[in-house]
């Protein structure tokens, strides 16, 4: 007889899951910038790393001059190793003609397709995967784990974010790391995941302070129990914030000559919530319940951990991204940014789905077998025009408005596809064919080009379905025996 295969590790199935969507990603990946944020802060990079210098050499003409970046230096700083590893692509990066607009810099750009886009696919999955750890720690099984990470990783706009280029996502990686190693230290008191946590805040803060700011007391709630009897973690994650907001504020001076000078301009909290809340939350081009159906599942999840006991959790958990929401939905211009969905929401959507997994354990048996799915379905089919069409082909400055964002039509399934034109590019700046990199390069190699992407895509549904395979089903978690 021969001899019985040993059973699959439990503890990898996350790590098998995250392969599958770094294989995901990779397929549907454009290879391309997206934005005139992503583009500043790309260039940010590239001069630090190869000008040891805050401002571009020579500067970019977008409308106007522009000699530095406003964003936060954090999301410069995750291309540097990319750029030192393709440091010889340097140089056939392209260079503003102006003063026209010159989407060559967005297009034509070797070096971002090289050292910059597949940060953004390594950002998500990395954020997916500590997802489904979160959910583990919190004493969850493998299933509810993987049903967290295929709502963030497939179900949520962080599936679309995947393809760059705002910061955001490095957010939702800070925030989802920083409250995993939260979790741990109150468990095993270990000094490193205090400073694991302090990590996550301080990059955070240099990424977008405000958001990153936000992380702190969520993160010191975990604390709360144990401040009496220790606060060595506490005071270095205080620290970790009190540093990142000098930093930014050296770098502020050094970029625009004050300290207090963010370079944004004047920025105000004006939109009146009764107004930015509902179209936030409802409406088809910008709605949350649109974008992530699975927050359902969320609010399930957040009444499941508060019934059995886990009430800090839940604040921090549900919380956190309340408060976020609702800043984000009276920030004066949230609506200006040609983006898919309500991106000043996406650092949350981590903590979201980690509850969604939990709502789906929370479920009765019947809803069980079927509810989780449609969610999901849903999710992945909001993605599916942002992953496939060009937001710079039209959807993005058609659907900016708080008036076109309530018809139907801004919902991507239904109006993203009218900006589809053919199937693959005509020009390098063709931004009416399918968004794809592999579709992009069978312009010049033909439809052998797809190889890759069909080959990715086989790749990824083989590594789900064994992760799931190895995940049994639910049985009683580890929270309901404590309880």
């Amino acid at each position: 007889m021969m001899p019985a295969r040993p059973a699959l590790d439990l503890r990898s199935v996350e790590t098998i899951a995250a392969a599958g969507l770094v294989c995901l990603y990779l397929a549907v990946m454009s290879g391309h910038l997206l934005s005139v944020d992503g583009l500043v802060m790309w260039r940010q990079g590239v001069s630090l790393a190869y000008h040891h210098s805050l401002f571009f050499k020579p500067p970019i003409w977008w409308g106007s001059y522009l000699y530095t970046s406003t964003r936060g230096l954090g999301a410069s700083l995750q291309y540097l190793p990319g750029l030192l590893a393709f440091s010889w692509l340097a140089p056939f990066l392209p260079e503003a003609k102006g003063p026209n607009y010159d989407f060559g810099l967005f297009y034509a750009d070797p070096l971002y397709l090289a050292a910059g886009a597949p940060v953004w696919v390594i950002v998500t999955a990395a954020t997916a995967i500590l997802v489904g750890w979160t959910v583990r720690t919190l004493g969850f099984g493998s299933r509810a784990s993987l049903w967290a990470m295929a709502f963030y990783g497939l179900g949520s706009p962080a599936f679309a974010a995947s393809r760059g280029d705002f910061p955001q996502p490095l957010v939702a990686l800070c925030w989802a790391g920083a409250v995993y190693a939260s979790l741990r230290l109150r468990t095993s008191g270990e000094l490193r995941w205090a400073l694991l946590c302090a990590a996550g805040i301080f990059y955070a803060v240099l990424t977008r302070p405000l958001e990153g700011s936000l992380l702190l007391p969520a993160t010191l709630l975990f604390l709360l129990p144990a401040w009496r009897k220790n606060l060595v973690p506490a005071v270095v994650e205080v620290g970790a914030w009190f540093a990142a907001v000098v930093v930014t504020l050296f770098v502020n001076w050094a970029k625009f000559g004050s300290a207090l000078n963010f370079g944004y301009g004047s920025i105000s909290w004006s939109l009146p919530i009764w107004v930015g809340f509902p179209d936030a939350l409802l409406s088809p081009g910008r709605g949350v319940l649109w974008a992530f159906p699975a927050l359902v599942l969320a609010v399930i999840g957040a009444f499941y951990l508060w019934r059995n006991g886990k009430r800090l959790e839940v604040v921090a958990f549900a919380g956190l991204p309340v408060v976020l929401f609702v800043e984000a939905c009276q920030y004066f211009a949230w609506i200006d940014g040609w983006d898919w969905g309500f991106r000043l929401f996406q650092p949350a959507l981590p903590l979201v789905a980690v509850l969604g997994g939990i709502g789906s354990r929370a479920l009765p048996r019947g809803m069980r077998a079927w509810l989780p799915s449609l969610l999901l379905a849903g999710g992945v089919i909001w993605n599916i025009p942002a992953v496939t069409t060009d937001i710079l082909g039209g959807y993005g400055a058609t659907y900016s408005s708080l008036a076109a964002n309530v018809r139907l039509d801004a919902y991507p399934p239904i109006g993203a596809w009218r900006f589809l034109h053919h199937i693959r590019p005509q020009g390098a700046a063709d931004s009416g064919a399918v968004d794809i990199i592999w579709f992009r390069a069978a312009r010049v190699a033909g439809w052998a080009a797809l190889a890759p992407f069909l080959a990715l895509f086989a790749a990824a549904a083989v590594l789900w379905a064994v992760a799931f395979r190895a995940s049994p089903q639910p049985g009683v978690s580890r929270i309901e025996t404590e309880a």
